[in-house]
């Protein structure tokens, strides 16, 4: 929802119904020579000649007998009138010290806040005005609601949403229950939301059905409530199909239920309605290699290495070759991986393939080079290092390794076993 746009009409609305009248028509018990000033003042009113009624405001109000809130109230319109908000405000305020209840006054002081963007300030003075007016006008207790939650003061705002329904039940307008479901999430009361947006989800058509059905759904996720989550985006693939939204809602529903095929098969069928982009491409290939069907899944990251070289892509499409009993195309892949050299997964994955397939220099350099690398990875690169020399007899290669991985306790016996080994072998 767009605040600032239904914020803005408030603020023009109430420039409207607010100014001029009290001037050109003063009241019969107000005092005289308050009722002379504004008589002088009105046909410069007319004439849009502020800066001279502005000058005589204020000459009377440099007068005690005629400092009167309606005075204030008069200099404060000139004053907006001028573009000069922050003086109205000053001016404004002054005419509800003297009379709290000028609630016109109130309402232009709210309007005065609300264009400097002090909008908690704004809505504390539109509740005033609909107070001093008798509470008879919707709107501007609608209108305090609305700046409370344009200032991110959300509890007042849910406070004023309620009084202006429970007040004026049959003047509430189908957008302003829409701000207060909005003033409700945002003020961590989605609970509370819930039956609200899914009476919008009935009623709404169109576009608008679909925008109050992505917040239901994202309303179910952001509360943990799964079961009601994937019960609700079941349903909406069930009445829309061909909406691709819900298929992929569906599928990362799938995914943190942690129910991998049906996550598979999900946004497959999204892919189907809509071209995956790269970041969804990168999650089906991921999908389908933690699925176990590495045949699907290394085509997907082939392609994405063409266009963006990646060595995360490099090493998983490694792992689905491998997978695929296909460890000669693996080790090609990590050969040419970008950024090899400085990543000890890729270096640690090549050695393991080389290890398999009996290359064990190749093997031993690469997880020396892992080794040099630092990381918690360090003690096992070298004592795999270690193994790999001993297994292509380059037993001082072997045995230097293995020196370096006894000095990590977690591999320290292990590499000490294969030393005593080393040592007895050249003994013999």
């Amino acid at each position: 929802m767009n605040f600032c746009s239904f914020a803005w009409r408030c603020g023009a609305l109430l420039l409207l119904l607010a100014f001029f009248t009290p001037a050109v028509a003063p009241a019969a018990d107000m005092p005289s020579a308050v009722r002379l000033v504004l008589a002088r003042i009105g046909p410069l009113m007319t004439a849009k000649d502020y800066v001279k009624a502005s000058e005589i405001i204020q000459t009377a109000l440099a007068k005690k007998e005629t400092r009167h809130p309606e005075l204030f109230f008069a200099l404060g319109n000139c004053l907006m009138l001028r573009g000069e908000q922050k003086a109205a405000i000053k001016a404004y305020t002054q005419a509800v010290t003297l009379d709290s209840g000028h609630s016109l006054a109130w309402l232009n002081l709210a309007k005065a806040y609300y264009e400097v963007r002090q909008y908690q300030e704004a809505g504390r003075c539109f509740a005033r005005g609909y107070g001093a007016d008798g509470g008879k006008q919707a709107d501007t207790l609608y209108f305090s609601a609305a700046a409370y939650l344009m200032a991110g003061a959300y509890s007042e705002a849910i406070t004023s949403f309620q009084q202006l329904f429970a007040a004026h039940a049959k003047a509430i307008k189908p957008e302003w229950r829409e701000h207060y479901i909005h003033a409700l999430i945002s003020g961590g009361k989605s609970k509370q939301a819930l039956p609200l947006i899914r009476e919008l989800v009935a009623q709404a058509t169109g576009d608008r059905k679909l925008q109050w059905q992505e917040i239901l759904l994202a309303q179910y996720v952001q509360l943990r409530m799964h079961k009601e989550a994937l019960g609700y985006s079941r349903e909406l693939t069930d009445q829309q199909p061909g909406e691709a939204r819900w298929w992929k809602a569906l599928a990362h529903i799938q995914l943190s239920a942690n129910h991998l095929e049906d996550a598979v098969a999900t946004l497959t069928v999204y892919s189907y309605l809509k071209p995956l982009s790269r970041e969804e491409t990168r999650l089906l290939a991921d999908l389908y290699l933690q699925a176990g069907i590495p045949v699907k899944a290394a085509p997907l990251y082939a392609q994405q290495l063409k266009s963006h070289p990646d060595a995360q892509v490099s090493l998983r499409l490694a792992m689905a070759y491998r997978q695929m009993d296909q460890a000669d195309l693996a080790l090609q892949t990590l050969e040419s991986a970008k950024g090899k050299d400085t990543d000890p997964r890729l270096l640690m994955l090549q050695g393991e393939l080389s290890y398999a397939l009996n290359r064990y220099g190749l093997a031993a350099d690469s997880y020396r080079q892992a080794a040099r690398l630092r990381g918690s990875h360090q003690g096992q690169s070298w004592l795999m290092a270690g193994y790999a020399a001993m297994q292509g007899q380059d037993l001082g290669a072997s045995r230097e390794a293995l020196t370096q991985a006894a000095r990590f306790d977690k591999e320290k016996k292990a590499a000490r076993l294969a030393l005593d080994h080393i040592n007895q072998s050249m003994v013999q």
